[in-house]
C-alpha cells in the first residue's frame, strides 16, 4: 500500500511525495524541509509554513499538519550587497556598539525580540541581527543586515 504526502505553502505552490510505507513524523518534517530548500527565497532568509496532508492509496486522509521551515540567509550575498569583502575572515565584536555594560551591542525591542549589533575587527563591516524570539508572528523570522561603517560609526 502506498502513501502520498501532499504539501502546500501560502504562496500557492504544491508538491506531492510518494512513500511505500507509512512515513514517520520525522520523515514528513524532512520532506517538508527538502521541498522548501529547493525553492527561491531570496538572500534575506525566510520562515515558510508548509501545510501537509497524508493520504493512503485510496485517497483517504490519514493525517495532516504543518511545519515551519526556517531558510537561512545568504550571508555572502548580503555582505557583498553592503559593499563588504566576502573573503575577509570576519571576527565579530560588540565592543563599543552601545547597549549596556553587561551586554554590549544588545537591545531588547519588546516582548521576546532583540537586536544584536557587532562589527568586524578586521574590515569594520557592521552586522545587525534581529531576533524575533518565541513571540514571533506568522511568517516573521530572524534577520541579519550588513552595513559598511559610516563617519557616524567612528
Amino acid at each position: 500500500m502506498g502513501y502520498t504526502l501532499q504539501m502546500r505553502d501560502d504562496g500557492g505552490s504544491e508538491e506531492d511525495r510518494e512513500f511505500d510505507d507509512l512515513p514517520t513524523a520525522a520523515e514528513i518534517t524532512e520532506e517538508c524541509e527538502d521541498w522548501v530548500s529547493g525553492g527561491e527565497w531570496g538572500s534575506d532568509g525566510a520562515a515558510v509554513e508548509v501545510w501537509w496532508d497524508l493520504v493512503d492509496a485510496d485517497g483517504e486522509e490519514i493525517d495532516s499538519g504543518s511545519e515551519v521551515v526556517m531558510v537561512a540567509p545568504d550571508h555572502d550575498a548580503l555582505i557583498a550587497a553592503a559593499g563588504g569583502d566576502t573573503r575577509c575572515d570576519h571576527d565579530w565584536s560588540a565592543e563599543g556598539e552601545g547597549g549596556c555594560d553587561q551586554n554590549p551591542g544588545v537591545w531588547a525591542t519588546g516582548g521576546t525580540s532583540m537586536v544584536f549589533r557587532s562589527h568586524c575587527t578586521h574590515c569594520g563591516l557592521v552586522r545587525i541581527e534581529r531576533s524575533t524570539g518565541s513571540q514571533r508572528n506568522p511568517g516573521e523570522h530572524d534577520t541579519v543586515e550588513y552595513q559598511m561603517p559610516t563617519d557616524d560609526d567612528a
